[in-house]
């Protein structure tokens, strides 16, 4: 190493001391633990943003043409990105480390496959197929649920919602356990409690309702009413 890459190594060494001094001057009991669990937290919602924007193009296309869906799932996207930014500026604001991670929408679809496989619901399919919809990779090629050929039998404004209430019910799951493991800091419990628990309880409970009412209102024109006032 010349002398000149030695001194820029040294200058740099020491603005990472100077400013990981700053944060830890901020940092008040704020675990290392917490602070994983947050940011495991935040990739989640980023996860849920992501698995949403899809279903906002799936709506938007010519053929499916239901853009009371397509609007609703875009705002979705945009809440749950908004969650993670909030998670993001607290975990800064108490002096702890952002760690991202990468994002696949697969792994949110076997989450939700997973949650429809529940026996304590009562829904009408036990695949999420948006995976299969929106990309190339049809990764659940068993189930005829998802596969393309036959998805003019999929109820799709239905099928969505309860992909959505499963996701949302996961999501809610996450912050309880979250919340329960660092339930000594006073603080996040503060902020979990405030400004995400009963949003997300609030949002479950809308979810339902609007399951009940898309199930009376049926297939066909039933759901294109629907659409208009999503």
């Amino acid at each position: 190493m010349t002398d000149s890459l030695a001194m820029k190594f040294l200058v740099a060494v020491a603005l990472f001391a100077v400013v990981y001094a700053d944060v830890k001057n901020v940092r008040q009991k704020f675990k290392g633990a917490a602070i994983t669990a947050i940011n495991d937290q935040i990739t989640r919602e980023l996860q849920a943003s992501y698995f949403y924007q899809a279903y906002a193009q799936y709506f938007a296309r010519s053929d499916v043409a239901l853009p009371g869906f397509a609007k609703f799932f875009s705002e979705a996207s945009k809440e749950e990105r908004n969650h993670a930014e909030k998670l993001m500026e607290y975990v800064n604001k108490r002096g702890g480390d952002i760690q991202l991670k990468e994002l696949k929408l697969q792994d949110v679809c076997n989450l939700v496959t997973k949650g429809l496989e529940d026996a304590t619901f009562s829904f009408t399919k036990t695949k999420s197929c948006i995976c299969n919809f929106i990309t190339a990779n049809n990764a659940v090629t068993s189930s005829l649920e998802c596969d393309n050929s036959v998805r003019d039998d999929w109820f799709n404004g239905l099928m969505a919602l309860e992909d959505t209430l499963v996701l949302e019910r996961a999501v809610n799951d996450f912050l309880l356990k979250l919340h329960q493991a660092h339930d000594d800091d006073a603080h996040l419990s503060h902020v979990l409690e405030h400004e995400y628990l009963d949003e997300q309880v609030n949002a479950i409970k809308e979810l339902g309702d609007k399951i009940s009412q898309l199930k009376r209102a049926g297939k066909g024109l039933g759901e294109y009413l629907f659409d208009q006032k999503m």
